[in-house]
């Protein structure tokens, strides 16, 4: 089988590899990436699941990291090439490093921290459910990656979060702004974190799109 080479392999590393351009301490020699790229690569992979959505293919387990190799899932990941290039491929490298990311649920090792309320108590997956992993995305890549989602939470209080979305009792905890973040895009986050009504991603897309007009990234 012959693949397309993306040469800076998974986002989830990329992204640990580089620094806000806005951070207030730059050290020697650091990578960087502003903003607007980390919006131009969120926009891309909003294209990609645009795509699998008129397709009506499910994804089951978008996130930066490259995939664990006893996720039962077909391994799926975010891959990045030259001029910040991502894309959403089928093929994954086994990393035992991302093992953390996921948890043993009824034999099945389910990456819950990304998952859906729906998709943890119901094992019902959607492209619904993949906008709210969508959304989890987008948050590491605001975040550079630099910590696990809800790492303030174990696993099972997630699952307890999650069946608060269940019982919709308003207890639910949703992740936090991230630094820099604004409100639009958090709000966009929110929305793909709703109990029931959520964006489609032709519309996530959309929206996107609209705040990388002009944008072009600065790496060849």
């Amino acid at each position: 089988m012959v693949v397309e080479f993306m040469e800076y392999g998974d986002l989830n590393q990329f992204l640990q590899e580089h620094i806000a351009e806005t951070a207030s301490t730059l050290p020697q020699n650091a990578k960087m990436l502003s903003y607007g790229c980390l919006i131009y690569m969120a926009t891309q992979i909003a294209s990609g699941m645009k795509y699998l959505e008129s397709l009506s293919f499910v994804h089951r387990d978008l996130a930066t990291r490259n995939h664990f190799k006893f996720h039962v899932c077909a391994n799926r990941n975010c891959l990045v090439g030259r001029g910040c290039a991502v894309k959403v491929s089928d093929i994954a490298i086994s990393r035992s490093m991302y093992s953390a990311d996921y948890c043993n649920l009824e034999g099945k090792a389910l990456p819950i921290r990304w998952m859906a309320w729906e998709s943890i108590l119901l094992g019902r997956f959607t492209s619904k459910s993949d906008v709210w992993s969508f959304a989890v995305t987008l948050w590491e890549i605001l975040t550079f990656a630099r910590e696990q989602p809800f790492d303030e939470l174990s696993d099972d209080k997630l699952i307890e979060n999650a069946a608060h979305f269940y019982k919709d009792d308003g207890q639910e905890i949703l992740l936090p702004l991230p630094i820099n973040c604004p409100k639009e895009i958090y709000d966009l986050m929110c929305e793909c974190w709703q109990r029931n009504k959520r964006p489609n991603f032709r519309e996530i897309h959309l929206f996107l799109q609209r705040k990388n007009l002009g944008y072009k990234p600065g790496m060849d």
